[in-house]
């Protein structure tokens, strides 16, 4: 009982320490939302999602226990698990700093990165969340933009 008092205690302690985060991310989301229909800076600057961009429907449907959907939004999100259970169990049920970090965040970042090289290849511009948005930053600002990332990026 006293372990688990002093991982909840962590959590808490942690959680005080994010508060003003929160409300931050919360109008950062309502202000891109309510320019751009988006949230990734990536996808509202170039058009291009991010090697991120999905994750947080892939979170939802892994909280609900839709796997096979999570990991056809973005099969990072069994990275981001692992990664988030390994610094959990070092910062929250050991009280340690996480071992290893850099070698285990590098893994994550080189699989993300290949997930997501693979899956554009793929999927650009035609499946979400790996499609192009017209309503995007470098659109507006450089004619041509459009035809330039479609002739780089799509197959033919």
């Amino acid at each position: 009982m006293k372990k688990l008092r002093k991982i909840v205690n962590r959590i808490l302690a942690d959680l005080k320490g994010f508060r003003g985060v929160f409300p931050a991310v919360l109008l950062y989301y309502l202000m891109m939302h309510a320019a751009f229909d988006a949230f990734c800076p990536m996808l509202v600057l170039t058009g291009i999602p991010c090697a991120g961009c999905g994750l947080t429907r892939a979170a939802l449907f892994l909280a609900t226990g839709q796997i096979g959907r999570a990991l056809s939004i973005n099969l990072s999100i069994l990275l981001i698990l692992f990664l988030a259970l390994y610094c959990g169990y070092f910062r929250y049920v050991k009280g340690s700093k996480v071992k290893g970090m850099g070698v285990v965040l590098g893994i994550a970042i080189i699989g993300m990165l290949a997930v997501y090289g693979y899956r554009m290849y793929l999927y650009f511009p035609d499946r979400a969340p790996y499609t192009y948005m017209e309503n995007n930053v470098a659109a507006r600002w450089m004619p041509g933009y459009r035809e330039w990332i479609m002739n780089l990026l799509v197959r033919k």
